[in-house]
């Protein structure tokens, strides 16, 4: 019967748009935004705390190249000084070259000195707030993980509503005959719901009033109707 074709061309109808709204949820589902955000915001944190990371293991490795250098050269200002006030240098020139020796490690070490305490200052203040921003990447991996599993909980809803509906969708259309159902989405790919109610005399879908006679041939459902204005199928 056109009558039950109808209800269900309706219901078909309110599926579809629906399914639509659902996979429009899918794609533009501010969640997914956000968690992009997040796993953004992770993966910048989790490089800045490797980078501090390296940054340490490299201060540390000049660190000890440091000591080395400046035991290296105080080693050379120690035996240097021996010798000098050692008796054993008996001319000007060699005691000359002794005290340039010396002067220049010394130097030197003042030097690897003043680099190794600028390393150790750096060193401190990296180690110091490393527990900080190790806590800070913790968390903002928790948050994500969190934000994750809840949005992946709700894309799953989504999905399972989806799925159901496509099948309520597919079982309508075995009570739609061919020829209706063609007409329906040739209406559809102009006009996004094809099918209104009558409703208080006016035609749901673009609110103008249809005739009396209109409305009474929608009422007996006795061959298909058409809103005389926007070509909508009346039901």
């Amino acid at each position: 019967m056109i009558k039950d074709e109808l209800s269900n061309l309706f219901k078909l109808q309110e599926i579809e748009d629906r399914c639509e709204l659902l996979k429009q949820t899918l794609k533009s589902h501010p969640d997914l935004k956000r968690l992009c955000k997040l796993k953004k915001d992770v993966s910048e944190t989790q490089e800045q705390l490797q980078d501090k990371n390296k940054r340490i293991h490299f201060l540390e490795n000049e660190l000890r190249q440091a000591e080395q250098i400046i035991d290296k050269y105080y080693t050379t200002a120690k035996q240097a000084e021996e010798r000098i006030y050692g008796g054993e240098v008996t001319t000007v020139k060699e005691l000359k070259i002794l005290e340039q020796k010396r002067n220049s490690a010394q130097l030197k070490v003042e030097e690897y000195e003043e680099k190794a305490l600028e390393i150790m200052e750096e060193l401190d203040y990296l180690q110091a707030n490393l527990p900080k921003n190790e806590e800070m990447a913790n968390k903002k991996k928790k948050e994500y993980n969190e934000k994750r599993l809840k949005t992946r909980r709700e894309i799953d809803r989504i999905k399972n509503e989806l799925t159901m509906i496509i099948k309520q969708k597919q079982q309508l259309e075995t009570g739609i005959s061919s020829e209706l159902l063609d007409k329906y989405h040739r209406i559809r790919r102009f006009k996004r719901d094809p099918v209104a109610l009558v409703s208080d005399g006016k035609c749901n879908g673009c609110m103008m009033d249809v005739s009396v006679m209109i409305a009474l041939e929608v009422e007996r459902h006795e061959s298909l109707i058409y809103c005389e204005n926007c070509g909508r199928i009346l039901v």
